[in-house]
């Protein structure tokens, strides 16, 4: 498929394209050596010069980077809001999340590392605006993304975990070094990352995570948020998905950096999207989608003004 067909194919299923369609690169999968190991990841970029905005995608456990350049909603905005994606792959599909249990088990990958040698990369080479590096991920992802705001503050401009809470292991001796405009999507049925918090995974054998509410209130302390929250109830597009969403934002911070949660109720361990459909299997192992928003756009939104 090329790559016009390609992004013809995203804004048909989508957006609505209403201008002409643009050329972008083909993604292209690179290697970088991170303390002697050589580690992939995928580079997506617009048909555009210079340095440009990017956001660090990360898979969930057991995924690969393919899977979520295809899946997660992102890439079919890289063309039309002119930025780059970046799809790193985990060692054994894994990110080193800070669950100490379950890397002792799956063992371990100095994954911080990794994001920051990424990070010096694309700069270096002209890619990515320093200012403006993201990251986002889902699932295993959210919680690198999550464990990367502890460790890695002074990299990224803003963060967008998805079904992801902090886990316990690393949950006290969080201290990141500047505030990071942070956005969380969870869902409140969630079978496999708890939103009260516990054991990760259907048997909950994963190591554990701390509650949402637990997060966010460590998030809002972290950017020195205080007084009342901003609470919207978005527009239910499609009633029959079992699910409604809560947007709960803390914007009077004393570091200028705002705290948001886009909470799914009744929503499972998925990704919203305004374009999915009923899968049964899918919705009674993983709990329902969420159809009234697309979390990618909603990532962008929050992004698109962030600069450190």
């Amino acid at each position: 498929m090329t790559a016009i067909t390609r992004a013809a194919t995203h804004c048909f299923v989508l957006i609505a394209c209403v201008s002409s369609l643009a050329v972008a690169a083909e993604p292209q999968t690179r290697t970088l050596n991170v303390g002697g190991i050589e580690r992939k990841y995928i580079l997506s970029k617009p048909a555009a010069d210079g340095p440009r905005p990017t956001i660090f995608v990360l898979h969930g456990g057991g995924m690969s980077a393919n899977h979520s350049l295809r899946t997660n909603g992102i890439e079919p905005l890289v063309e039309r809001e002119k930025f780059v994606a970046v799809y790193p792959n985990a060692l054994r599909r894994e990110w080193n999340d800070g669950r100490e249990a379950r890397m002792k088990e799956r063992g371990y990958a100095n994954d911080v590392a990794y994001m920051r040698a990424l990070a010096n990369e694309l700069v270096a080479s002209g890619i990515a605006d320093p200012k403006r590096i993201y990251v986002t991920g889902a699932s295993n992802g959210g919680m690198m993304s999550l464990r990367l705001i502890c460790e890695a503050a002074d990299l990224f401009a803003a963060a967008a975990p998805i079904i992801a809470s902090i886990p316990v292991d690393i949950a006290g001796g969080c201290k990141p070094s500047r505030a990071v405009p942070v956005l969380v999507i969870n869902g409140t049925a969630d079978p496999l990352v708890p939103y009260r918090g516990g054991g990760v995974g259907f048997a909950g054998r994963r190591g554990d995570v701390i509650s949402t509410d637990d997060t966010m209130a460590k998030l809002r302390r972290f950017n020195g948020c205080s007084g009342a929250n901003k609470t919207e109830r978005l527009p239910d597009r499609d009633p029959a998905d079992g699910s409604t969403v809560t947007a709960i934002s803390w914007t009077n911070c004393a570091s200028g950096a705002p705290v948001v949660l886009y909470r799914i109720d009744g929503g499972g361990h998925r990704i919203p999207s305004r374009n999915g459909s009923p899968r049964p299997v899918i919705d009674r192992l993983l709990g329902t989608e969420n159809h009234d928003f697309d979390a990618s756009e909603a990532i962008w939104a929050f992004f698109r003004d962030k600069k450190l």
